[in-house]
């Protein structure tokens, strides 16, 4: 059976070994000091209130295309005009992307986008690409391919939704996805409220391949079940998990098509732990110690060893994960906030301040640690480059660039071991159900 948990990084139960030993980080005490940064580039950006940017509306995305390139989207200020028959519960707002050339900081490309709710609305894909969603469409473009005919911003349709987005997964290399999708209600039909709990859910996984030069995306499989888009997934597999007491829940790696599950290390945690993919061999889990929530975060990989365990000061909410898996790294944002507040309850006066620490995933070595400023529930507001070397965050008006410390020798031998030993893309039918655990 499987069954998902409703958190940022979603998971699933089936019984488990007990859990293994885990490692503490040697780096646990040595988390570099907020940092100045490298360069800086003023956009001239203009935000909302801060109280508005904590809730959970995207205002603001920050992406690398590749090592000399970013794509930054930001709210527009200007009338909308009306569209007829627009339905009554739309928040149209208008956002512009940017592309941006470093280290000059010219924007070589620029667009607008109408968006009509506040939900995410990109992702960084593989091979260059970016999926957009607008309403109920979901197209594909690839800005710097693109511009090379001067129209870094025209798209390819990719699908449009019977009914409503309910969430969108991409793997860290963006060649997986995973999109979920609810049937809309029929105002016609009885009490939309009552007949909500009635909408089917549905979702379909899809990979990107590369065909005789030209990208395309074929379909894996599908799901029926609520939280389908949440479930820690790979082209070759996905990730379980269980509570084996109230202390510890356990990890294994199921490979699609019915091979041999792999029981994995475990985590420690008195809460269910988050977990995501970081690459394709290594994931994370963030788990709880006592009553303070994501207190402590920890590394493992797919051949069943924890690789470090480390313990986050004070209280946070909001996780958001960028990863860079050619280059082994990740970097993990969290809201600061007092004892007690949650997500929900928001404001500036509950949230400390937006901290985003970058990590070598083989060795748990923090590489830097930031403070966002204005913080961002929504977490889009950086990225990692392709090759981990550099951090973009944005700060006010501008984007700052931090240079990360290089690999150590050891850091580069694991990382190549971790690239050699990820499982290779699947080919099996996916079907996931919530009832009978059919793969």
């Amino acid at each position: 059976m499987l069954c998902v948990h409703t958190a940022l990084f979603a998971q699933t139960q089936i019984p488990l070994q007990p859990p293994r030993p885990q490692k503490t980080s040697p780096n646990q005490l040595q988390v570099p000091k907020t940092q100045k940064a490298d360069l800086r580039i003023d956009l001239g950006l203009i935000l909302p209130q801060a109280r508005f940017l904590l809730d959970r509306t995207v205002y603001q995305t920050i992406d690398f295309v590749d090592e000399r390139h970013l794509l930054v989207t930001s709210p527009v200020k200007e009338l909308l005009p009306r569209i007829v028959d627009d339905p009554e519960s739309d928040e149209d707002r208008m956002v512009k992307a940017q592309l941006i050339e470093l280290p000059s900081g010219t924007v070589v490309g620029e667009t607008k986008w109408r968006l009509h709710d506040g939900w995410r609305y990109l992702w960084r894909l593989g091979r260059g690409q970016f999926l957009l969603r607008i309403r109920g469409r979901l197209s594909t473009f690839s800005p710097l391919e693109a511009l090379k005919a001067d129209r870094p911003f025209v798209d390819n349709e990719l699908l449009i939704a019977e009914g409503a987005f309910k969430g969108i997964g991409v793997s860290p290399d963006g060649t997986f996805l995973q999109i979920e999708m609810q049937e809309q209600p029929d105002p016609l039909k009885g009490d939309p409220g009552k007949l909500k709990q009635r909408l089917k859910t549905k979702a379909i996984f899809a990979e990107q391949v590369e065909k005789d030069g030209a990208i395309a995306y074929q379909v894996r499989g599908d799901a029926d079940f609520a939280g389908a888009a949440s479930v820690p997934m790979l082209s070759a597999g996905l990730l379980d998990m269980v509570r084996e007491d109230s202390q510890h829940w356990g990890f294994e790696w199921k490979p699609y098509g019915g091979e041999q599950a792999v029981d994995l290390a475990g985590l420690e945690t008195s809460c269910p732990p988050l977990t995501a993919f970081v690459s394709g061999f290594e994931f994370i889990g963030v788990g709880c110690r006592g009553d303070v929530a994501h207190s402590e975060i920890g590394a493992f990989n797919l051949e069943g060893k924890a690789l470090w365990v480390m313990v986050l000061a004070g209280d946070s909410n909001s996780a958001a994960l960028k990863t860079a898996d050619k280059a082994g790294r990740f970097a993990y944002s969290r809201l600061l906030s007092i004892m007690g507040s949650g997500p929900s309850s928001n404001t500036p006066e509950t949230v400390q301040g937006q901290e985003i620490q970058v990590y070598q995933t083989s060795s748990g070595r923090p590489l830097a640690k930031i403070l966002a400023v204005p913080p961002q529930q929504a977490g889009l507001n950086f990225d990692l480059s392709p090759d981990g070397s550099r951090l973009a965050v944005a700060e006010g008006r501008t984007i700052e660039i931090f240079n990360l410390p290089q690999p150590t020798a050891q850091e580069k031998k694991e990382l190549q071991h971790a690239l050699s030993a990820a499982p290779r893309p699947g080919r099996a039918r996916i079907h996931l159900t919530g009832g009978d655990g059919d793969r």
